[in-house]
């Protein structure tokens, strides 16, 4: 039995360093896509986001609020950093 435990103790440290390679890969890619979405959020104006809304009076308020605010909100996800033009 004693030829089992290293069998054991590795299996379980190699377990550990891919797990935390893992972690460490998917870390890195969600930081690089909420980078990404926050720069291009930036870039993005109120009246774009009115043309992508429509013409429904709700897309006229949440323009005016946007204006205001430099935020659109739909329902309950509010979104900032748009430029107010």
């Amino acid at each position: 039995m004693q030829g089992a435990a290293p069998f054991l103790e590795n299996d379980i440290m190699a377990r550990f360093v891919f797990a935390t390679a893992l972690a460490a890969v998917l870390g890195m890619l969600l930081l690089a896509m909420s980078y990404g979405g926050a720069s291009a959020q930036e870039r993005a104006t109120c009246s774009q986001a009115r043309a992508q809304c429509g013409t429904q009076r709700v897309c006229q308020r949440r323009f005016d609020n946007c204006m205001q605010t430099g935020c659109w909100t739909v329902v309950m996800v509010k979104r900032c950093g748009y430029e107010k033009r």
